[in-house]
């Protein structure tokens, strides 16, 4: 969904209405602003805040901390915020911004009432109207998403969204030919790294992620799995900073509520010289018997950072293939920042008598964002180990041609997918619910550091 570009059109308006801004509050907000633009977000909070003490009725201090909250990721705090506004003033920078607080919610009534007002009051702002798409698609109204799409495509300021957002439309209504065309526009038009780079749905592409190819060599073994006679595998894995910032913790919280399921696998990328003898001595000290600890060093280098963060992200899934013919048991692998609260294995039971259990993206979005990446499930079948070979090949060409990328893991499994449907037979899916974490795990989210002062992340951090 279009909201940067909606923060950063928002950001830089000229001031409206604003009776209770003051000289003091306005130079604040202007530092504000910049800090904005810095992305420091605490300190532009901190500007803010004082603006407020300075001038109470500040309509635009209120409208930036909303905005704020946006760029944290607190929504519901973000949400009360632009509400305040609104009640003092209606513009369609605040409409839009609202709507997509609550996209993000889950509300789709309040996002398309709100995103529909600001597209009335200010139809040539463009990222309202693909907001407004975006939402129309989640509720799976495609011929409506696109016939908005049409009318911010005739706009003198149409971008590369637009047809971006097309593309996420007709590949869900099965017109993959159209959709991969709409998506090289997109591309094409952005003129940098953009999601749409890494969508492809043809023939071409699916003969050559689904040959046989050479699969990387195995991981370094730094502790050694204990035998397995039953139970599954729990697979997590992240560089040195996440393994001490939310590994450690996944650790201790395993160690407390689910080490009688089976092995607990860390894998690290790019160790430095602290973190094995750090792992070992959180097991120790938690009791953690069932540990086994992997390593590998990047096939990127260092002066690509985020090529390499991209790799951390998805080379579990270049591993995959090689884990489930080592292990010959499911392996479920979690993101890292998950803090376990009880026993898993009803989790890996959701992928009893399939090759995989996914976890989809609920409302829909895009080809990058419908299969969410932090829980899969994998049983040691042909089908499941020839899935992640492709998925391997098509995320590994992805990341070599696209060194800016993002999001590689899953557009890989869901383009891989979707292209095992159109020329090949798929693996059998069993599909997560939505309530499977619910009393398992609590997921923090890597980019939601306001949650590390939660008691439930506090309680493992050390």
């Amino acid at each position: 969904m279009a909201t940067r570009g909606l923060q950063r059109e928002s950001v830089i308006i000229a001031r409206m209405n604003n009776a209770g801004g003051t000289a003091q509050s306005e130079e604040l907000l202007k530092a504000a602003a910049g800090q904005i633009e810095a992305r420091d977000y605490a300190r532009a909070r901190q500007y803010c805040e004082e603006a407020l003490q300075a001038a109470p009725q500040d309509i635009d201090a209120l409208a930036m901390l909303g905005r704020i909250a946006m760029l944290q990721y607190r929504w519901p705090e973000a949400v009360e915020l632009l509400d305040r506004v609104l009640r003092l003033r209606v513009d369609p920078w605040t409409l839009a911004n609202l709507g997509n607080c609550h996209w993000k919610l889950g509300d789709l009534d309040r996002a398309e009432y709100c995103l529909r007002g600001a597209v009335e009051l200010l139809p040539d702002l463009i990222a309202s109207r693909v907001s407004l798409a975006t939402v129309l698609h989640a509720r799976q109204r495609f011929d409506e998403a696109l016939q908005e799409l049409e009318i911010a495509a005739r706009s003198p300021l149409a971008d590369h969204q637009i047809d971006a957002r097309r593309g996420c439309t007709l590949a869900r209504l099965g017109q993959f030919d159209e959709a991969q065309a709409a998506f090289e526009r997109a591309a094409r038009n952005a003129g940098k790294f953009t999601y749409s780079r890494l969508v492809a749905f043809d023939r071409r592409t699916w003969d050559a992620v689904s040959m046989a190819g050479v699969p990387p060599g195995p991981p370094m073994t730094a502790i050694a799995a204990p035998a397995l006679s039953q139970g599954h595998v729990t697979l997590i894995s992240c560089n040195p900073p996440y393994v001490r910032k939310f590994g450690l913790p996944f650790l201790r919280s395993y160690a407390a509520c689910a080490q009688r399921d089976g092995v607990l696998h860390l894998h690290v990328y790019d160790p430095d010289d602290g973190i094995i003898d750090e792992a070992r001595t959180v097991a120790r000290a938690c009791a953690l018997t069932n540990l086994a600890v992997t390593t590998e060093h990047s096939p990127f280098p260092a002066a690509r950072p985020q090529q390499r963060k991209a790799y951390y992200a998805c080379g579990r899934l270049a591993h995959m293939e090689h884990w489930l013919t080592l292990y010959q048991r499911p392996v479920m692998s979690l993101d890292a920042d998950f803090i376990v609260e009880g026993p898993l294995a009803g989790i890996v039971a959701a992928a009893h008598g399939v090759d995989l259990a996914l976890n989809p993206r609920e409302p829909i979005d895009s080809p990058w964002l419908d299969l969410i990446a932090n829980i899969i499930v994998a049983n040691p079948t042909p089908a499941a180990r020839a899935y992640f070979s492709a998925v391997r090949s098509y995320a590994m060409a992805a990341l070599a041609r696209e060194p800016d990328s993002w999001l590689v893991d899953q557009s890989a499994m869901y383009c891989v997918l979707e292209m095992a449907r159109r020329y090949a037979t798929p693996p059998a899916i069993a599909w997560l619910p939505r309530d499977i974490e619910s009393g398992r795990l609590w997921h923090i989210g890597h980019a939601y550091d306001h949650l590390l002062d939660d008691p439930r992340y506090q309680k493992y951090a050390s």
